[in-house]
């Protein structure tokens, strides 16, 4: 009897505002994962990153408010389960691969184990786990928090990120210390979202996997990290520049993420996108999904995430 022929996983990881879900975008226009199933994992309230990613993909599937290495787990496992059962019986159209996207906070170990266990273990299977790492801000946050840590030690393959804004200087000490963390699993290079599809599969198909020393099932957490939805509404572009300007200022050394779908005064949505020392503020594109909230998920370390929405104010008049 020939062998069962699973379904194969790709895990997509990455400390908070490494640039995973524009990675992502681009993959899936690609014909390398055409027909992938998408699962996305998000901390907050209402999601965007599925919003994003949905021009590229038929059907991205949302685990929200929660992380998929603790309390979405179970989610994780149960919406696979249905997957596969759903694709057995031709409910759904077949799928390729399955693509997760993992929270900027998730711990990959225990969801690995998670992916290894039951019906899930028997009819999938892990073909890579991929991190990305911030050319400019990852050696600082591998130092500060051990989820981006156990994201690189879990790594089949690396992606550098943004590297466009990154100084030569920032380039070799992020090639050090992934090299020191990490040692030779392959560390691809993308700018502005450009590595292709062919080339990461290349790299997973030709790795040679390195023992982890960091097998354990349950999640490690940094402690004081919060995350809080806050809405906004009837600002015109200018207000809401300014609320986030001060959002940015209020959090500056707590602040880790911010991002969200704003509606304008004028109707229009914008997509808001912000890290300790970025803002992006850009329309949405015409078939984005609304969602049914207007505002951001802030996401803070040391300071509630609340304190830090309260400045969101100050730039409403």
């Amino acid at each position: 009897m020939a062998p069962r022929q699973r379904v194969p996983i790709l895990l997509l990881t990455g400390f908070l505002g490494s640039g995973k879900t524009s990675l992502l975008a681009r993959w899936l226009r690609e014909e390398a994962f055409a027909g992938a199933m998408v699962i996305v994992n998000e901390l907050g309230e209402v999601g965007l990153d599925d919003r994003l990613i949905e021009t590229s993909a038929d059907a991205p599937l949302l685990l929200d408010n929660g992380c998929a290495c603790c309390a979405a787990g179970e989610d994780l496992s149960a919406t696979l389960e249905r997957l596969f059962f759903d694709r057995l019986h031709r409910r759904i159209p077949a799928f390729s691969w399955v693509l997760i996207e993992t929270t900027g906070v998730a711990d990959p170990a225990p969801i690995l184990q998670r992916l290894e266990q039951g019906i899930v273990g028997e009819r999938y299977e892990v073909r890579g786990l991929v991190s990305t790492f911030e050319a400019r801000r990852g050696p600082w946050n591998v130092t500060m928090y051990p989820e981006c840590r156990s994201q690189i030690d879990h790594a089949d393959v690396i992606v550098l990120t943004k590297t466009d804004i990154a100084s030569p200087e920032d380039m070799t000490e992020a090639r050090e210390c992934l090299e020191c963390l990490r040692p030779g699993a392959p560390a691809l290079v993308s700018a502005h979202a450009d590595l292709p599809a062919s080339a990461l599969l290349a790299a997973l198909e030709g790795r040679k996997a390195a023992a982890c020393d960091h097998d354990h099932s349950h999640a490690y957490h940094t402690p004081d990290m919060t995350s809080v939805f806050a809405p906004l509404e009837g600002l015109d572009e200018a207000a809401l520049r300014e609320s986030l300007s001060a959002a940015l200022a209020e959090g500056r050394g707590a602040l880790l993420r911010l991002k969200g779908l704003v509606q304008l005064s004028t109707g229009d949505w914008m997509v808001v996108q912000a890290t300790p020392d970025t803002l992006d503020i850009a329309p949405a594109l015409p078939d984005l999904r609304a969602p049914e909230r207007s505002g951001v998920t802030i996401i803070a370390h040391r300071r509630p995430a609340a304190e830090i929405a309260s400045a969101l104010t100050q730039g409403r008049g």
